[in-house]
């Protein structure tokens, strides 16, 4: 096998690698059935990420700190701590759909609370818009 040849294969099983790893992470996201295949219709818009932006500084950062590393002033003490979503892969291993779902229900067993009834879907859906700023590009 020529060099170049093996530089190719090592490209696609690495990359075929990723994907199984990406699918196994998203498998494990415990969707309920009605947020599975949600796609994000504020994906990408400018005025969604602003507007997002805004509605984290005023609904997560007190937790999730201003610059989303989990170290806002009300994190000390909470366990398990809020994510730090410039962290490893807790963005990119998520979906849209599943980020949605978490903004919308909160997660039992921490102190996320749900915002089902605070935030209308338009705003939890730019909330997801601008978490897709922060880093992982995670799913549709």
């Amino acid at each position: 096998m020529t060099a170049a040849r093996a530089a190719a294969l090592a490209v696609v099983v690495v990359a075929a690698g990723a994907a199984v790893w990406v699918a196994m992470g998203r498998a494990r996201e415990d969707l309920p059935p009605a947020y599975a295949g949600l796609v994000n219709p504020r994906r990408g818009d400018p005025a969604a990420i602003a507007d997002g932006a805004r509605l984290f500084r005023d609904n997560c950062a007190s937790c999730h700190g201003e610059n989303a590393d989990g170290r806002g002033p009300a994190a000390r003490g909470l366990e398990p701590p809020p994510a730090n979503f410039h962290a490893g892969d807790v963005l990119a291993a998520r979906s849209d759909a599943y980020l949605y779902y978490r903004v919308t229900a909160g997660k039992p067993g921490t102190a996320m609370p749900a915002f089902d009834g605070a935030l209308d879907p338009g705003a939890r859906w730019a909330l997801v818009a601008y978490l897709r700023t922060l880093g992982g590009s995670g799913g549709g």
